[in-house]
């Protein structure tokens, strides 16, 4: 498994999601299966196969969840005032529709694109992490390449 790259704020966000599995859905999961089976005939009994399928889906991400946490590179942001860097908010020219938009780059764990949280791992975040104000970059993306420009940092 490769390196997982991580804000802090994104390695907590996983802990806690994995507590919560942990600690709050086994215990659920483990209500709703003993409800089911106290149904008598497992065979059909709908509800025993729709916990089943809970607890599968729950220990997967717990797993992915671990996976992710052994293999955490954090990086934190540098300090440079004109360098579009993880955890920092920058208005973005795409050159080629003439529009601007407020972009966050963030760990892969904490995108978001409907908010624009864009992760530094996906083709847009690849090329905009560590670009400088006024710099200008073309994006190599499965899409269709595109023109890109850091216009100023929030």
């Amino acid at each position: 498994m490769q390196d997982v790259i991580l804000t802090e704020a994104g390695k907590k966000k996983l802990e806690q999601e994995l507590e919560y599995l942990k600690t709050v859905k086994r215990v659920e999961i483990k209500a709703a299966l003993k409800s089911a089976r106290a149904q008598g005939d497992l065979s059909e009994n709908a509800d025993y196969s729709a916990a089943k399928d809970d607890q599968s889906m729950t220990e997967t991400r717990i797993q992915e969840l671990e996976n992710q946490l052994k293999n955490a590179v954090i990086i934190e942001s540098s300090k440079d005032e004109d360098v579009f860097d993880i955890n920092k908010t920058a208005e973005v020219k795409f050159c080629d529709v003439d529009e601007v938009e407020k972009i966050t780059l963030v760990s892969s764990v904490e995108s978001d694109v409907k908010n624009m949280k864009i992760s530094i791992e996906s083709p847009l975040g690849k090329t905009l992490f560590k670009m400088k104000v006024g710099e200008k970059a073309t994006v190599v993306s499965p899409d269709g390449n595109y023109d890109v420009e850091v216009e100023k940092l929030l």
